[in-house]
């Protein structure tokens, strides 16, 4: 990184002009690189991919000329900067920052790139109502109002207290900014229902077009659990629909946001807004992309996550963002399909995960690996629960370990004999016992046994040739019945 006058490093975007050039420039004084939270934005950007880059190319991917773009927690302002330069001199942005060291360097930032007639600073905090409020902090992205959402962190209460302000209150001042489009980011350590109670005659007005908020730590656990709920139902009245991405890191396919205890961005949409079906990341090396929702909470807890997700139709996403959860037997799954496919083939791997499939082909075959997310530069990324499918032809479809994640079982089988003459799939067949809890636990939708997935196969299209057992699971090799095509 290149340095500025008085020694501050001077961190590129990883976002690019029309030139190739770093859109902006992020001035870093050498006194704040022992602080962890700038050592992440640091690492992120320059490292490993871009500093939350899926919501970013969120932001980039559909600000318009004319937007107006408030940040609320706007920090030392990566996204603001990120929004101002999108269409220069074009958009509006209202960067809104409670702590003052943080406004400090904001306003720097700002100036460094010459964008003070496009980004407006606010030095207070947003909330419903307004008035001051302590200013509790631990990191320079760990500020928090009354110390909200940084229990068990370390905690530096400096004797500060800051003014709040409304949205609503800011936009009544600013006729300019009056009957255009807004996108909205707000990460405020779980202060968020208050902000967005502080935006509703702006949520009324139709005019946000997409709001991001930080389901964070704060609503893991009562009353912030309760208070998540209630803002939830808040957006939804609002006529806003809930999504979310796989990873922070990653980004991945817009899925339909269920509450884990996961912090991840939701993203609400308003009923104009058509968005793309995935936000990915540059492929380039992963640095712990998150941890996987299965992880946390008792057992009974991931059953009532399982059935959560069954009643919105959505994909357990953080979980196949960790690379850790898509390996036990793999390697073994894979090798036995392989012994199925010739050389030369094309391969469609749903649900790809670690794409052990690819490394057990042989060289010869063409490998499209399909998924949540995206792990390599190869592959299409999309929700297979959201009837989304590959729009190709190939030799074989393979689907191991997919089937029990799927809603809607039979509409994918059909998809894929569309797709391909020859499929593959394992896949644990339900005991007699009928342990349906066991299988919620494990996130599995389904609960089919072997007549029952014989029955599904054959009215999808398919012969079933052959079964193996694998692992804890039965391996299907099928073909297309061609009595069923046209």
């Amino acid at each position: 990184m290149k340095s500025a006058p008085d020694g501050a490093l001077l961190l590129p975007s990883v976002f690019r002009d029309a030139n190739g050039d770093a859109r902006f420039t992020l001035p870093v004084p050498k006194n704040f690189l022992d602080d962890l939270a700038i050592k992440h934005l640091i690492e992120r950007e320059a490292r490993h991919g871009g500093f939350e880059y899926p919501t970013r190319a969120f932001f980039d991917a559909h600000l318009e000329p004319g937007d107006v773009f408030i940040g609320v927690g706007a920090h030392w302002g990566m996204l603001s900067l990120s929004a101002a330069t999108r269409h220069a001199g074009e958009i509006s942005v209202l960067a809104i920052e409670a702590d003052p060291a943080n406004v400090t360097q904001l306003l720097r930032g700002v100036a460094h790139n010459g964008l003070t007639n496009d980004i407006e600073t606010v030095a207070a905090a947003a909330g419903d109502t307004p008035g001051t409020a302590p200013l509790i902090g631990n990191t320079t992205m760990g500020n928090s109002l009354f110390g909200k959402g940084l229990e068990g962190m370390q905690q530096v209460a400096r004797g500060l207290s800051v003014p709040i302000v409304t949205l609503d209150g800011l936009l009544a001042e600013r006729d300019a900014l009056h009957g255009r489009r807004v996108l909205i980011k707000i990460d405020v350590e779980g202060f968020e229902p208050e902000t967005i109670a502080g935006a509703g005659k702006l949520l009324q007005s139709g005019h946000v077009a997409a709001l991001v908020w930080e389901h964070g730590r704060a609503f893991f656990e009562e009353p912030g659990k309760s208070a998540a709920q209630n803002l939830i139902a808040e957006l939804e009245g609002y006529g806003f629909t809930l999504h979310q991405l796989p990873s922070h890191e990653l980004g991945g396919a817009l899925m339909p946001f269920v509450p884990a205890q996961t912090v991840c961005n939701v993203i609400c949409l308003s009923g104009q807004f058509r968005p793309y079906r995935a936000y990915n990341r540059p492929p380039g090396p992963i640095v712990r992309p998150g941890t996987s929702s299965r992880a946390g909470g008792s057992a009974e807890d991931r059953a009532r996550h399982t059935e959560a997700l069954a009643k919105v139709g959505g994909s357990e996403g953080v979980r196949w963002a960790d690379p850790a959860e898509l390996t036990p037997g793999a390697d073994s799954r894979a090798e036995h399909a392989a012994k199925h496919i010739p050389a030369g083939s094309t391969v469609m791997d749903l649900g790809a995960g670690a794409m052990r499939l690819r490394a057990a082909l042989a060289t010869s075959c063409k490998y499209l690996p399909v998924d949540l997310v995206r792990f390599s530069q190869a592959g299409e990324v999309l929700d297979l629960n959201q009837g989304q499918f590959p729009e190709r032809a190939v030799d074989f479809v393979a689907a191991l370990e997919l089937l029990q994640y799927i809603h809607d079982a039979p509409a994918l089988l059909k998809r894929a004999a569309a797709a391909a003459p020859n499929l593959i799939l394992s896949y644990p067949l339900a005991s007699a016992d009928g342990d349906t809890e066991a299988r919620r636990r494990e996130g599995w939708f389904n609960d089919f046994d072997e007549d029952t997935l014989t029955g599904i196969l054959n009215a999808a299209g398919w012969q079933v040739e052959s079964v193996e057992s694998v692992e804890n699971s039965q391996m299907y090799i099928c073909r297309r019945d061609i009595r069923t095509q046209p």
